[in-house]
Formats: C-alpha cells, sequence, structure tokens
C-alpha cells in the first residue's frame, strides 16, 4: 500500500452477498475483497436471507435479521430454485405483499435490522464511508441513517429505478409518486452516485440535475485459476453454444432456438453438430419450451451448476450466449463481464443495450435484435464459418475488479472530502 493513500474505514452494505449464488451477490463480495486488497478495512453488511459461508467466523461481516428467513416468507420455495437449493422449475410473476411495499418488501422485512445493525457498527469502528448498493433499493436506507451520523456514503445502483426498473411498475399512482420521492431523496442526499452502465447515468443526470459516475460490474482474474482445473462436460465434436444463469420471465432463448430449428430441416446435420448447453434455473415456461420436438435435440440442460463448474462451462464453450430483455438501454449483467473474462466469443440477443455496446467495443463477438428469428440464423451461420474470434486480452482488463476498485477508491475518497 503507497504511504500516500489514507486507510479508510468502509462499510459495504448489499442485501445479496456470497454464498448466495447469483451472479448479483458479486459485486459487493469483489469490491470488499479488493478494496481490502488495497489497505482499506472493510466491513459488510448483509442479510440472512444470504446464507451462511465461511466468512462468517470473521468479524469483518455481519448478516443482520430479515423476516424472509422465516415462515412469513410466502415465496420460500422460488427464491430456492433461483439459488439452486432445489431443482424445481420456478414461476416467475409479482406477489401481493411484493405490489404493496415500496420500494421493495425487505423495507420492513430487513431494513430495520440493516440499520440498527448498521448504527451499532458504527459506534465500534467510526466508518469513514458506506457504499449501499442495490438492489434491493430498500438497502439505501442505512446510507441515508449514517449519512446523518456525519458518515460519507456513495449510493451504488445497479439497477434502474424509476428508469427501466426490472420489474412492473406500481399499480396505483401514489405508489408510484412516493416511489419517485424515495429515488429523489437517495440520489440528492448520497455524497456521490454509481451506477454500472451509462444510459443509467444518463437518466440519473438528466432527471436529477446530479453527477453520476458509471463503473460497470467486473469479474475477479482469481476465479480463473479456480475454473481453469475443473472439466466442463463439453461434446468436443459439436459446436458448443453455452448459457450459463437463469434466464426468467422476461429473456429467451426461443429465437435463437427456433432459428436452429429452421436451419435443420435445411441440413439435418446440424443436429449432429450444434449443441446449446444451459447451466441454471430454469420457469416453468422454459421447461415446456425445452422439451418442444423440433427444440429438444438441440438443449442440454445440466442443472445448477456451483459457480466455479459454471465457469469452466464458459471457458469451454465455442460461444457464449447472452440474453437480454430487449427493452432496457442500460442492461449489463454482471454474467456479461464472466462472459469477457472466459475469452470466448460472444453472441448478444439485445443490440442497442449497454451489454451489446460493451461487447462491439471489445472486439469480443455479435449482437442481433432480441427476437429476431432470422438475424439469429444469419448469425449462427457466421458462427459455423468461423465468423467469430475471441476478444483480445487487452480490451478486457479494464473490467478486471482490481482496476474498478481503483476507481472505485477514487468516489470514496471524493464523497469523504465532500462530507469533511
Amino acid at each position: 500500500m503507497s504511504t500516500q493513500r489514507a486507510r479508510r474505514r468502509i462499510l459495504i452494505v448489499a442485501y445479496f452477498y456470497p454464498p448466495l449464488n447469483i451472479i448479483g451477490a458479486r459485486r459487493p463480495y469483489a469490491l470488499a475483497k479488493w478494496l481490502r486488497r488495497r489497505g482499506h478495512e472493510v466491513t459488510v453488511l448483509t442479510s440472512l436471507q444470504s446464507g451462511h459461508g465461511p466468512d462468517d467466523a470473521g468479524d469483518r461481516l455481519l448478516r443482520a435479521r430479515d423476516l424472509l428467513t422465516t415462515r412469513l416468507n410466502w415465496r420460500r420455495e422460488g427464491m430456492q430454485a433461483i439459488t439452486g437449493q432445489s431443482d424445481a422449475a420456478w414461476t416467475p410473476g409479482a406477489n401481493f405483499w411484493g405490489a404493496i411495499f415500496m420500494p421493495d418488501v425487505q423495507l420492513l422485512s430487513w431494513l430495520p435490522f440493516a440499520v440498527g445493525a448498521s448504527l451499532r457498527l458504527h459506534r465500534r469502528e467510526r466508518f469513514d464511508a458506506v457504499i449501499t448498493t442495490s438492489p434491493v433499493e430498500s438497502a439505501h436506507g442505512v446510507g441515508l441513517a449514517l449519512s446523518r451520523r456525519g458518515v460519507a456514503w456513495v449510493a451504488d445502483l445497479r439497477d434502474g429505478w424509476r428508469f427501466e426498473a426490472p420489474r412492473e411498475d406500481w399499480p396505483l399512482a401514489v405508489q408510484r409518486r412516493l416511489d419517485a420521492a424515495m429515488e429523489r431523496l437517495v440520489v440528492t442526499s448520497a455524497d456521490e452516485v454509481v451506477t454500472i452502465s451509462e444510459p443509467l447515468a444518463q437518466d440519473l443526470r438528466r432527471r436529477h440535475g446530479i453527477a453520476v459516475e458509471t463503473i460497470t460490474n467486473g469479474f475477479d482474474p482469481e476465479d480463473a485459476s479456480v475454473a481453469s482445473t475443473l472439466p466442463a462436460p463439453l461434446d468436443p465434436a459439436k459446436l458448443t453454444l453455452v448459457h450459463t444463469g437463469g434466464l426468467g420471465a422476461e429473456r429467451t432463448l426461443r429465437p435463437l432456438l427456433d432459428a436452429l430449428a429452421r436451419l435443420a430441416r435445411e441440413d439435418s446435420s446440424i443436429l449432429e453438430r450444434v449443441e446449446l448447453v444451459l447451466a441454471g434455473a430454469q420457469t416453468t415456461q422454459e421447461r415446456a419450451m425445452y422439451a418442444e420436438p423440433e427444440l429438444a435435440p438441440f438443449v442440454r440442460h445440466v442443472g445448477f451448476v456451483p459457480r466455479p463448474q459454471a465457469m469452466a462451462l464458459q471457458r469451454a464453450a465455442d460461444v457464449l450466449v447472452l440474453v437480454t430483455t430487449g427493452v432496457r438501454v442500460g442492461e449489463a449483467t454482471g454474467k456479461l463481464f464472466e462472459y469477457l473474462a472466459a475469452r470466448r466469443p460472444i453472441l448478444v440477443l439485445g443490440a442497442g443495450s449497454a451489454a451489446a455496446d460493451i461487447v462491439v467495443e471489445a472486439g469480443a463477438g455479435m449482437t442481433i435484435p432480441v427476437r429476431d428469428v432470422d438475424a439469429a440464423g444469419g448469425a449462427l451461420r457466421s458462427i459455423l464459418a468461423g465468423g467469430l474470434q475471441p476478444p483480445p486480452p487487452a480490451a478486457v482488463e479494464r473490467y478486471a475488479y482490481p482496476a474498478l476498485s481503483a476507481r472505485y477508491e477514487q468516489v470514496l475518497e471524493r464523497a469523504i472530502a465532500r462530507r469533511g
């Protein structure tokens, strides 16, 4: 550590955190890890909903009580399927209580316990700065509480809130007004605001007149050494397309599968030459689709696998498939950066999204419209002809968390200076 760099006491507040096996848990974990490597004292506050891990024995990780870990959780089975604790299919969609509480039900189930825990931690640690990262948006309530105690606050928004929110809008006008007021309170009260894509940042600048920093999600270069030692159950005789992670209600692989079925009608050898390997949770609708007679021959689902195994699949693939919703231009999920780290060609269903822009800029693959079967067919022909190449190594290094944490450190210093 440089003698000129101040050693800071930092609290990271994140509802999703390992060992919860979802991509949303990786950013706060990586920031904590690499900010510690840069010499800072980092404490993490998360929810019991994220489970228990090997780091729990230390004094730098606190899991606050959460009513969603009790019998009050009406969607426990769905959460177990999404996180791999169950191999059952799950049914996405809104629920009764989730359509009432703004900005999310964790406002009642977790935030009161998290705020109390953060204040106790601050009395002991005297934090210089707090990073609150969403989803869930109610996590920013901890930042509000600590900022009133003089702690510099960075609000980290990984999804849009009122702009391109990854959920249906609130049914009542009064709810929408209250939700908008909550967003405005958070982004105008924080000392610094960070988002993960430029379209999200531009929206906040336009609507609230604030400065916003874009720091994308990223990948941990140390993960590669673990994944490289694991086998990947792929058929070397086939061109293998790989998709890891769940799709949910808004994303679909149907255009790609319909294009494969169309190619197979023109050339039956495609059935023996191409395979789509899927790893992750599935909805009931997806399972039904993958079982359709024309599509089933192309699909092999390996189930919900541990993250290192998923990364081994990514590194062994001929092409990695990334699917966006097609309706959110700010979309650039954490999985994209794991794909970049795998250094395999990427096919993005979602031209015009932030994810597609990153892939194009890095020379990492090809982008097509989300639901265009003709475009998917053209992409498959190009792939079969060897038209996709891996990205240049230098193009992806800017998305490694060591580099991103250095940028985040600058944001923290600005927040501390502003508060000071």
